[in-house]
Order: structure tokens, then C-alpha cells, then sequence
């Protein structure tokens, strides 16, 4: 059809152009004629009385055969010929535009008659294109139609081959999954023969351990000495309890079959731990039976000396007094110091009123009760008698660990495994901060899970290892109070969290904390010792806890610093709650800061502590002041007021004044007059660890 459309338009534009050139000829033909300007603004007017010459003139003029020489008059657009014959130029131009419109209107009627035919033909053209056109789509439909098909029967067939193909997958991930459950029952069966001989194993060293442990209690009760056995005893009562809880732990491991190769190394090594303290235990007890022997005979020698007088005399036996038999001396003896511990246990768990608690002094050895009682009286003044038992028990439990790792310090032998073990230990501590839960709950574990043997270094492969970094861990906390908690005392609460988690689990440790805090400053006690007759400075400030550098004691302030420190550490354990989960009572709780505060107000202030004590306490009111207000609303108050009014101008009177005892008076003012004392900077949350 497009190409019908394009041969008609090529015949109308040839049909113009003819038009065209035809009006063209035919203008230059009368072009010749014209003698003056027709149109546009230069034409020139005529004569209106100048008329054309009606038609029949110009017809004569038409009939004359041998035309002359026409002359043309420009003024009034005649033609002239040389007969004298005017014709009309007008009427030449009207015949002329009719016959040209006579010879456009034939060759449009032809033009259209040419049209007509071109448009029959384009119609028949464009039933034959039709014609071919539906021919070739039925000729393309059947294709497709066959192509699909085709199509159809190649996925059909692939489906098959696909389906085939999963069968067969299935079939062999059948068969694989067949053999996987034949392998894993089989090492089931494996695994549960292991444990069966792990279990026996184990059990045979555990039946090696009770068989032990049964023997230490058969020692302790065939020991004739029981007042030097309870001694024996309390030195290694934190190791038997330590492995005692290992046996209970493998004994739920045993009870829910998660028992491994290593346990066995563990189980073998509490045996070798439990029997050579088994034969520590025998050799003293013999060592004590030989004493109490040798002591007996001579006392009976005695005896019998005495009776050989009397009779030689003939003194009556009845005034003379009967001789005590060795187990009765013994026995009272045990028993006073069972009631003194009890007393101090009594005391420090009632601590909860400022009142003067108590206490029994005990006489050193090789001390006279008269010596002893001298002594009292002239500490009385300026030491609580509560503190100060607990100051001698505390130096008498350090005395026992040292001499009981006395070889295993010296030993050249273990001191990589030292070395390892401090290692181990120190770089937890270094990094306690309280920066989240997850990374405080990180050091506590890494921390617990050495001293229970679960990490590298083993602490149980040796007898005293585990009680070894027991005392390097309290050491080390005691060394971050000294440091990092007097330059940061907000650092104060992370470390004490640390140290009431652990000590949750494992007393001996909180003990040797006690032990070496109570060393390093033993105002934490309290306890404010004089300088004793015939006492040198040195060991004078020594036992205050200063430090000596090249024979000279460390500064004022650097001492006051270091104490005040050590004090914030001590008051943020007795006011950090337990960790998530812990049922238990708090190890150290709010009841001894009460009685350190009760204890101070007890002893008589001294000129040359003025400073430190007021230092201490002012530590003591900022860290625990608010949860012991909190707690004990009312006896707090009154406590603070008799701080104020009665006890702090004893300390003005005998030290006259200085910073740390204004520091103190306007915190006892504020605190007073507000009826709050803020909690301390850097507290943290319950249940943060």
C-alpha cells in the first residue's frame, strides 16, 4: 500500500509541474505584449473613457489573412496592426485564461481518471498482499506449532532425565545418611566405652581419695594433741576445702556423663594433692604424739617427784594440789580460743551499733599474762581491743601461709610456673575498669577460672599452687588500691566487684586479702598502733605502713595518699552487692564498714594520726556514707553527730587544725544540714557483674 501511496503523489507532482511550465509559456508569450507596470504600486492609472472595443472589432481583426505591423499603444494597452486594426489586450488575455482553464480542467479530469485506475490497482495490489499475507502466517503458525511441540517433548524429556537424576540422589543420600547413622551409632557406642573406662578410672582414684581423706580423719581424731592439730588443720583446711570441691564437681560430671580424658590428670592429680597432704598430716602428728609423749612422761616424772617428797616429808596429800593431767591443759586451752574465735565472729556480725564490742587478748608466745596485761593497758587507750585480736589473728594467718609455701617460694625448681602464674594473674587485674558488664564479667572469669584449674597454667599441677596465686591475686588488688584507686577513685567499685565475686568462691582468698590489705595499712581495721618502748622509727613506720626509700620514710602526702586509696577500696567492698545469680550472704558487707566507723569513734585521737585518721574517715563517709544512711537511717545520724560534736573537736583540740580535718568539718556540716550524703563518683549498679 505504501508503495501505491508513493506513485500517486510522483503523478500529481508531475501533473503540476506541467501545469506550471504550461502557465509559464503562455506568460511569456504575452509578456512581449505588455508595454506598462499592470500591478504593484508604480501602476499606471487609465483613462476610464478609454473603452475596449466590443468583441466583434477584435474578431475582424482575427480574419485578416497578411497581418501588418502592430504597433502597441502603452496608454491604452492597445494592439494596433498596420491596417489600422485595434484589438483589445484585455479580451486577448481573457480567451487566453479560458482556454488555459479549459486545458487544466482536461488534464485534472484525466489526472483523476489516472488516479481512479492507480487506486484500483492499488486495491487489487493490496488484496494480493493480503492474500500472501495470510498464507505466510498460516505458513508460520504451523511452524511455532510444530516448534513448540518440539519443545514440548525436549522438556518432557528432560523432566524425565531430571527426575531419574533425583531418584538417583535420593536413593544415595538415603544410603549416605544409612551409613552416617551406622558411624555415629558406632561411635556412640565408642564414645560411651570411653566413658565407661574414663568412669572407672575415675572412680578408682576417687575411691583412692575418700580412702585418703577418710585417713586425715581418723589422724585427727587419734591425734592426742587436738589444740596442735586444730593448727595443722587451719593451714591446710582452704586446701582440703578447694579439693573437695573439685572431687564434687567431677561428681556431677560423673552423675551427667560429661566426663573427659583430662578429668582423669585432675582427678589423679587431687589424689597426689589430698595424699601429701595426707602425709603432712602424719608427719605432724607424730611430731605432735612424740611431744605429747615426751610432755606426759615428764609430767609424770614430776608427779612422781612431788609424791616421792610428800612421802619423805610426810606432807598429807591433801594440801597438796593435784597435778593436771596433759589433756586437760590442752583442752581448756582449745576451748578458750574457740570461744575468742567465736567472740570476734559474735562481734563483727553485731556490728551494727557504735558501741565497744567485746574482745579476749591473746599473750604471745613466749609472753608472760602479766606482760600481756601490761600491754593491754597501755594500748587500751589507743587501740580497740576488737581490732586489735583481729590484727594479731590477721598476722598469725600470714605467718602460717608463708611458712607453708615457705619451700615452694624458694624452690628454683618452680619458678617458671611462678613466673607463668603471675603473668596469668597480673594482666587481668591491669585491666579491671568498669567500661561494661561483658568486660568486667571477662576478667572475673579469666581470674576464676585460673584458680579453680581450668585455664593455662594449670595452678593444681602443684601442691601450692593454687594457694600460691591466691595470695599473688590479693596482693596484686591490694598493689591497684595503693596505685590506680588513690590516683582514680572512682576505679574503686570495678575492683571491689571483682573481689567479692571471688571471694564468693573461694574464702581462702578473701582471707589472704584481708591478711595482706590489714598489713599494707592496718587502719583498715582499725588499728593505730604507738610507738612502743624501745622501738626504733624505722620499725615504728613501718608497722604504720610507710615505706622506706634509701633509709628515709616516704612523704606526708604521699603516705596519705596511698592509705586514703587502700581505705576507698576497703569501704567499696563492704558496699558492692553481689554478683547476678548469688544467693548467698555478702562475704564482707555493710556491717563492717559500721563497725570501722564505731571502732575509730572508740579510740582516743593522737596528735601525730590526727591527719590520717581524719583522712581515712572522710574516705570512709564518701564511699559508703550513702547505703549506710540508707540502711541504718537513724543510728547513722546519730553517729555522724556524734563525729561532729564530740569527736572531731577532740581531733582539733589535739591536732590544732590542717586540710584534711577542715576537708572533714565541711562534710559533716553539708551532710548534716542537706540530711544526704551523695553516693560515691564511679558506683556501680546492682547485678552489674
Amino acid at each position: 500500500m505504501n508503495v501505491v501511496l508513493k506513485v500517486n503523489d510522483m503523478d500529481i507532482t508531475s501533473d503540476f509541474e506541467s501545469v506550471k511550465v504550461s502557465a509559464l509559456e503562455k506568460a511569456s508569450r504575452i509578456s512581449a505584449m505588455m508595454n506598462c507596470i499592470t500591478v504593484g504600486p508604480q501602476l499606471v492609472p487609465r483613462d476610464d473613457s478609454d473603452k475596449l472595443e466590443n468583441i466583434e472589432n477584435e474578431q475582424n481583426s482575427c480574419n485578416i489573412k497578411s497581418p501588418q505591423k502592430t504597433n502597441i499603444s502603452p496608454k491604452h494597452n492597445m494592439i494596433s496592426t498596420s491596417n489600422g486594426i485595434h484589438f483589445s489586450m484585455k479580451k486577448i488575455l481573457v480567451e487566453s485564461e479560458k482556454q488555459r482553464k479549459e486545458e487544466v480542467l482536461k488534464k485534472i479530469e484525466c489526472r483523476i481518471n489516472h488516479m481512479k485506475e492507480n487506486g484500483r490497482v492499488i486495491q487489487e495490489q493490496m488484496a494480493n498482499s493480503r492474500s500472501l499475507m495470510a498464507r505466510e502466517r498460516e505458513r508460520r503458525n504451523e511452524e511455532n506449532l510444530a516448534d513448540i511441540l518440539a519443545e514440548i517433548e525436549r522438556i518432557a524429556e528432560q523432566e524425565e532425565i531430571k527426575r531419574r537424576h533425583e531418584q538417583q540422589l535420593q536413593a544415595q543420600r538415603a544410603q549416605e545418611q544409612k551409613e552416617k547413622l551406622e558411624r555415629e551409632v558406632e561411635e556412640y557406642r565408642k564414645r560411651m566405652k570411653e566413658k565407661e573406662e574414663l568412669t572407672k578410672i575415675v572412680m578408682v582414684y576417687r575411691g583412692q581419695f575418700t580412702a585418703k581423706y577418710c585417713d586425715i580423719v581418723t589422724l585427727s581424731k587419734n591425734c592426742k594433741d587436738k589444740y596442735a592439730f586444730d593448727v595443722i588443720l587451719m593451714a591446710n583446711t582452704a586446701r582440703i576445702k578447694e579439693l573437695i570441691q573439685h572431687i564434687e564437681a567431677l561428681d556431677e560430671k560423673i552423675k551427667s556423663g560429661e566426663l573427659i580424658s583430662t578429668d582423669v590428670n585432675v582427678i589423679e592429680s587431687l589424689v597426689h594433692h589430698i595424699d601429701d597432704i595426707l602425709n603432712t598430716f602424719r608427719t605432724e602428728i607424730e611430731k605432735i604424739d612424740a611431744q605429747y609423749d615426751a610432755e606426759l612422761a615428764r609430767k609424770a616424772q614430776v608427779a612422781s617427784e612431788i609424791q616421792s617428797v610428800v612421802e619423805s616429808e610426810n606432807i598429807p596429800a591433801d594440801n597438796v594440789m593435784p597435778s593436771q593431767q596433759p589433756g586437760e591443759n590442752n583442752a581448756a586451752e582449745n576451748n578458750e580460743s574457740k570461744d575468742q574465735s567465736s567472740n570476734v565472729i559474735t562481734n563483727q556480725e553485731t556490728a551494727a551499733a557504735p558501741v565497744n564490742a567485746p574482745s579476749v587478748s591473746v599473750p604471745k608466745p613466749n609472753e608472760t599474762a602479766a606482760d600481756s596485761e601490761c600491754k593491754e593497758r597501755n594500748l587500751s587507750e589507743y587501740v580497740d581491743k576488737e581490732s586489735l585480736q583481729i590484727y594479731i589473728k590477721s598476722r598469725h594467718f600470714l605467718n602460717l601461709y608463708k611458712k607453708t609455701c615457705k619451700d615452694f617460694l624458694q624452690s628454683t625448681a618452680t619458678k617458671k610456673f611462678r613466673f607463668e602464674c603471675q603473668k596469668a594473674i597480673n594482666i587481668p587485674v591491669n585491666a579491671i575498669s568498669g567500661v561494661s558488664e561483658q568486660h568486667l564479667r571477662d576478667k572475673y572469669d579469666r581470674l576464676h577460672n585460673l584458680l579453680i584449674g581450668k585455664s593455662s597454667p594449670n595452678v593444681t599441677q602443684h601442691p601450692q599452687g593454687v594457694i600460691f596465686c591466691k595470695d599473688h591475686l590479693a596482693k596484686k588488688i591490694v598493689s591497684q588500691g595503693e596505685t590506680l584507686v588513690s590516683s582514680k577513685p572512682e576505679m574503686a567499685f570495678p575492683v571491689a566487684m571483682i573481689v567479692v565475686a571471688l571471694w564468693n568462691e573461694h574464702v581462702d582468698f578473701g582471707e589472704l586479702f584481708l591478711a595482706r590489705l590489714h598489713e599494707t595499712c592496718p587502719f583498715t581495721i582499725p588499728i593505730f598502733l604507738p610507738q612502743q618502748e624501745g622501738q626504733s622509727n624505722e620499725d615504728y613506720y613501718k608497722s604504720l605502713g610507710c615505706k622506706y626509700e634509701d633509709g628515709t620514710v616516704e612523704k606526708q602526702d604521699k603516705f596519705l595518699k596511698r592509705m586514703s586509696g587502700l581505705m576507698r577500696l576497703y569501704a567499696s567492698i563492704t558496699v558492692t552487692g553481689q554478683r547476678k545469680g548469688v544467693a548467698k550472704a555478702h562475704p564482707y558487707g555493710l556491717q563492717y564498714a559500721w563497725r570501722w566507723l564505731a571502732a575509730v569513734l572508740n579510740i582516743e585521737p593522737r596528735a601525730d594520726i590526727c591527719d590520717l585518721c581524719a583522712t581515712l574517715i572522710l574516705d570512709m563517709l564518701e564511699v559508703a556514707g550513702n547505703v549506710l544512711w540508707s540502711a541504718y537511717p537513724t543510728q547513722f545520724h546519730k553517729l555522724l553527730t556524734l563525729l561532729s560534736e564530740q569527736y572531731y573537736p577532740r581531733m582539733r583540740n589535739v591536732a590544732g587544725g590542717g586540710g584534711p580535718l577542715m576537708r572533714l568539718e565541711e562534710f559533716l556540716n553539708n551532710a548534716l544540714a542537706n540530711g544526704i550524703i551523695r553516693p560515691a563518683d564511679g558506683m556501680l549498679p546492682p547485678n552489674f557483674l
